[in-house]
């Protein structure tokens, strides 16, 4: 996001933050985010394809809700309600279009009604149709739209398909085919859309999710301070923070303004300027020496941190300002003494996202077959790690760097285990304070060396770059 657009974000959510605790009203929320996930969405060279992106984000969180909702839920009055008031949205986004759609909804263009109406009428129909269903939903329903959104997940994140669907899109509008790219296939958000939703699937699969109205669930999945990069907030305890205001404006006001600022400090001012020299694809060729192509990485290494961990205090303070506390997604994840404490506080939503949903479930699995722990550790370590980085997108470089984690991870426990048995932890603290200095060095360096395959997109290129760091001519 841009200065700008933070700005109108934070201006936004002091007035809305204010009126919130004043009506405690989540549809002023609701009608507020979805505003802003229009807003925020980048218009390409697909024609209106940045109007029908929301819109279909708005189709699947209904569908999700209503899979997740029991029927007495469902069925009730005040969903209609919520319902009618998207429809009401999404009138005035139409009525937009007399004025000066560009200016009042960001970069977005609203296609003629005569393309819009059929197709919200179809889709408002089916909405008040599942609304209205006091059948309780088949689990054949649940993992339906699971399958669904991973599908549309690997569309988006393969470069490939990706092009494709951009090249089916120009097909459907009219529009030349033979320009058709991966990258302008954008949809701002969707992957922490889709890892809320696939949360709320499993939680109700297995009896943990609670009751969630429409106007609460589609809030929860869209807040718009959290909606572009996080953090991955667990559905009952959003819930409870909307449902329940405590302590003063005044107080949310002093601290959530401080977040903002440090968010402000390290995404504009320290990561801007380290992303002048950082490692890229367009500089990673130009260092003459080992140590400029270390000087490059390192920047990179800071540069990720920085400019993640500003957007998420960022998102966290504007949250704040609606007395809503979002998780904390880092806590000085470069200082950790070993690997598996540095993804314990590296992007820990997401991290505790895979080990709740994947990690854990596969290891109980394998352990119920009485395989060797070893065993079951590479295997759990190697998927959830290859995982995380296919979340990044589905290139065989991402793959790598997953790779190159969970081999890391793997190592790192066999040998914790080893030291702990051969060289027990010392009573002198000089000599404990120096193995944690020692093994903070070590892991920061590891994990700086595995953002070369996260930052350059060709293994050609990498391994270039690879050589250049340890002085192997190229």
């Amino acid at each position: 996001m841009t200065v700008q657009e933070i700005l109108v974000l934070i201006t936004a959510s002091l007035i809305l933050g204010y009126l919130f605790r004043q009506t405690r009203s989540v549809n002023l929320l609701l009608v507020s985010s979805l505003c802003f996930i229009y807003w925020l969405q980048p218009e390409t060279g697909l024609r209106y394809l940045g109007y029908w992106l929301p819109t279909l984000s708005l189709v699947i969180m209904v569908t999700a809700w209503a899979v997740t909702a029991s029927p007495e839920i469902r069925t009730q009055p005040a969903q209609l309600k919520t319902l009618a008031l998207i429809a009401a949205v999404l009138a005035a986004f139409q009525a937009m279009r007399l004025i000066d759609p560009a200016r009042l909804l960001g970069t977005v263009a609203i296609p003629q009604a005569m393309t819009t109406l059929p197709f919200l009428a179809l889709i408002f129909s089916y909405f008040f149709a599942i609304s209205r269903s006091r059948r309780s939903i088949h689990p054949a329903g649940l993992w339906a739209v699971f399958a669904f959104i991973i599908l549309i997940f690997m569309v988006l994140k393969t470069p490939v398909l990706a092009q494709q669907a951009s090249r089916a899109w120009r097909a459907l509008s009219g529009q030349n085919q033979s320009l058709a790219t991966s990258a302008e296939l954008s949809w701002l958000g969707f992957s922490y859309l889709a890892f809320r939703i696939l949360h709320t699937i499993r939680d109700k699969q297995a009896g943990r999710l609670p009751e969630i109205a429409l106007n609460e669930y589609i809030t929860y999945l869209v807040f718009f301070p959290a909606f572009v990069a996080g953090p991955i907030a667990r559905a009952d305890q959003f819930i409870a923070h909307l449902r329940e205001i405590s302590g003063t404006f005044k107080d949310d006001l002093i601290e959530g303004s401080e977040r903002i600022v440090i968010g402000l400090f390290k995404k504009f001012v320290l990561a801007d300027s380290l992303a002048l020299f950082a490692l890229s694809a367009q500089n990673a060729l130009q260092p003459t020496s080992a140590l400029g192509g270390w000087i490059l990485l390192y920047g990179f290494s800071l540069q990720i941190y920085l400019d993640f961990s500003g957007y998420t205090d960022i998102a966290l303070g504007l949250g704040r300002l609606f007395n809503i506390q979002l998780p904390e997604n880092f806590n000085r994840p470069y200082l950790k003494p070993n690997l598996t404490q540095f993804w314990s506080n590296w992007h820990m939503t997401l991290t505790n996202w895979f080990r709740a949903y994947f990690f854990n479930p596969i290891s109980r699995s394998l352990r119920k077959k009485k395989m060797p722990a070893v065993a079951i550790l590479f295997i759990t370590q190697i998927s959830t790690m290859v995982l995380v980085g296919l979340w990044h997108g589905v290139t065989i470089n991402f793959v790598i760097w997953g790779l190159w984690h969970g081999l890391g991870l793997l190592i790192q426990n066999r040998w914790s285990g080893w030291i702990k048995e051969y060289f027990p932890p010392s009573d002198k603290k000089w000599i404990q304070s120096l193995r944690d200095s020692a093994g903070t060095v070590l892991t920061f360096n590891y994990v700086t060396l595995g953002w070369i395959w996260f930052v350059l997109p060709d293994p050609d290129l990498a391994l270039d770059f690879l050589k250049i760091i340890f002085g192997i001519a190229i």
